[in-house]
Order: C-alpha cells, then structure tokens, then sequence
C-alpha cells in the first residue's frame, strides 16, 4: 500500500468515526425533539409536579425494606455503620428499567414514523419513485421499525421482571432473583400472603396491579409476556407475509409460519406503536401502586414482628 492509498485510508476511517459520532450524539437529541410530536405522549412514571412526592415515596420504600435511610446522623469519630444497599438498588432497577422500555418505545415510534414517511414522500429525500434504491431503503427502513418495536415490547416485559425483584424481596426477602418473573412472585403473594391479609387483599393498589397481570386482553400482562416469549425464544417480529405469487411447489406444514400468524399476530405498524404505548402507560401508572404494596409489606413485618 502506498502512501496515498494509506492518508485515504485514514481519512476515510476518520470521516466514518465522525460520522458514528455525530449519529450516537445526534439521536438523543431527535428523540428528544420527536416526541414534542408524538401522539400519543410516552407515558413518565411521574410527572414533574410529582418529583418530590416520588422522591418520598422512594426514600420510604428503601427504608422500608431496609436499607438505609436518606439521612444518617452519626458522630465524626465513628465508623461508618453497614448498610444494605440491595433495596436501593433493586429499586433503581426498575426505574432504569422503565427508562429505557421507554426510549424503545420511542425508537420504534420514530421509525414507525420515518418509513411511512419514506414510503409516501420520497421525494423529501430526493429520490423518484423509478429509483433503483428505492425498494432497499423501505425494506431497511421497515426493517428497523420491527427490530425497534420487538426491542420494546422485551424491554417492556423486563420491566415487570424487576417489579417481581422488587415484591419479592419487599415480602419474602428473596434476593437471588433468576427464575421466576412477575407474575410468580404475584401468584406467591396471594397464596402466601393475601389469604392471611384482607387489607392487602381488598386494597386498590393490589387490585389494579392483579389485574392488569392476570388479563389475557392485548392490554394486560399475559399477552405482553407471551409476544416477549415468543420474540425471545422463537422468531422475531415483523410483518405477515401476504404475497399471493404462485410457487412451483406445494409447501409443508411450516410451525413458524403458523406461530407468526396466530400467535405473534402482528399489526400494522400504527397500531403496534399505539399497543406499545398502552403497555408503557400501564407500566407508569401502576409504578404508584407497586410503591404502595411495597408499603403493605413493611406494615405486615411490623405487626408480625
């Protein structure tokens, strides 16, 4: 190689960094303005107005679980005392969790957004509709919608695996959280716990959470974990194939085929990014009520005590 071909070389190796550079730096910041315009708004665990009320509320629940409270008074020739600091950070699990459920829900919704665009007006990239690369940006393009709104919907259901941390840890005081999911460790603390508790039973905060896990609708827990299973373990997300070209063969029974289409169900595009929403908003709105049976456990420790 000689020397021009090598300072080309570098050039080019430079130009791409900058270039992956500018896109990591560049899409915080189109997230950021993109959703100005969504419809609808993904959803916060808390608004604004609400930070110090949550702030409390946190503050209470690590507390409560045992861990150290936010204000130590000690004296200056003291060591400082052990503190256990898994429910803080089982806690802030959940809330990184969410954070980022949410900027895959965003993701998906932008580029749900870009192709329809793409599709419709590709002159607002400059290219015609007898573009020869015009095929291969939809398909890459789409491609990406899919891949970012399966991201969603896992991280969506991861979500509610560190809630599971959380209740577990908050009534049974299981830290070694590998196997069992969310709606385990609600099935113990019925069986364990509200039997022997009517309070905890009868309380809004535990209705709204039971609910929303035991519903088979397209907007409970149940379809959200089967859709996560069915990405995870067997095939990934995308359009329904509906291309009626004939073949020159008759095919076999395909199982995929048959999961993809009556299982995994997808919709269109609009209508996936309307369900991730929904998941997203009852992910926040409950993130209260899993405050307040956090609570409810510390309440029963004590009268037990």
């Amino acid at each position: 190689m000689n020397e021009s071909d090598a300072e080309e070389d570098i050039e080019k190796f430079a130009g791409t960094i900058g270039d992956a550079m500018a896109y990591v730096a560049n899409e915080a910041i189109l997230l950021a303005r993109m959703e100005e315009f969504f419809s609808p708004k993904p959803a916060r665990l808390w608004a604004e107005s609400e930070e110090d009320y949550f702030t409390k509320k946190l503050d209470k629940a690590v507390e409560n679980m045992g861990g150290p409270p936010r204000l130590i008074l000690m004296k200056t020739d003291e060591p400082p005392p052990q503190c256990d600091t898994y429910p803080e950070a089982v806690l802030r699990e959940v809330i990184t969790a969410f954070q980022r459920a949410r900027k895959s829900v965003c993701r998906a919704h932008m580029f749900m957004i870009g192709a329809k665009m793409q599709r419709e007006h590709p002159d607002w990239l400059g290219l015609t509709p007898d573009n020869d690369n015009l095929l291969k940006f939809h398909e890459i393009s789409e491609g990406a919608f899919w891949e970012h709104a399966e991201t969603a919907y896992i991280r969506l259901a991861s979500y509610w695996d560190r809630v599971g941390q959380v209740l577990d840890f908050a009534f049974f005081k299981i830290r070694q959280f590998e196997r069992d999911g969310f709606a385990a460790v609600a099935d113990r603390i019925r069986t364990n716990v509200i039997q022997m508790n009517t309070n905890l039973g009868s309380s809004g905060s535990w209705k709204a959470i039971r609910a929303y896990q035991t519903s088979e609708k397209d907007d409970g827990l149940k379809w959200l974990l089967r859709r996560r299973n069915i990405t995870v373990h067997s095939l990934h997300l995308r359009a329904v194939d509906k291309t009626t070209d004939e073949v020159a063969f008759s095919p076999m029974y395909n199982h995929l085929e048959e999961k993809l289409n009556a299982r995994l169900a997808p919709r269109s595009p609009l209508d996936e990014v309307e369900q991730l929403h929904v998941h997203l908003s009852k992910a926040a709105t409950l993130f209260r009520e899993i405050l307040n049976v956090v609570e409810y456990a510390h309440h029963l420790y004590k009268s037990d005590a």
